[in-house]
């Protein structure tokens, strides 16, 4: 799979509703059909709902323990490098030119600087991208 396709199944994924861990299915889609789409799906929800479940279930538990706001705090900066990295990987899988390069960075300060939301920048870019503007 090229750059460029992932870099499409990304933006189909994160078109539509939902998680957007959707995307390995679509993956497993390319690789396999059918079958791979399942497999991707149950190999990467499978596994991330059931830590999420006893995790929930302890986090209530505990919802009364002081560490509980100094976790929160400290899963701040994490969960922000993890939004800004995979945004980088991201842009770089798919500025594959000058004009590509200028909407990311003109999407990234739109989505920085208003209370717009991303939706919006995103929908903008697809028309752009479906009347054959990039």
């Amino acid at each position: 799979m090229t750059n460029q396709e992932f870099a499409n199944l990304f933006a189909m994924a994160r078109s539509i509703p939902g998680p957007n861990m959707i995307l390995m299915s679509f993956v497993g889609w390319k690789v396999w059909g059918f079958p791979g789409a399942v497999a991707s799906a149950i190999a990467t929800f499978g596994p991330p709902c059931t830590i999420y479940f006893a995790a929930y279930r302890l986090w209530d538990r505990f919802r009364d323990a002081p560490w509980q706001r100094i976790v929160r705090l400290g899963l701040v900066p994490v969960i922000m490098g993890l939004v800004i990295a995979s945004g980088t990987v991201m842009a770089r899988a798919a500025d594959t030119s000058w004009p590509a390069v200028a909407l990311t960075m003109a999407a990234a300060a739109i989505t920085l600087a208003t209370r717009l939301s991303p939706m919006w920048v995103l929908l903008v870019g697809a028309a752009l991208g479906g009347f054959g503007l990039l």
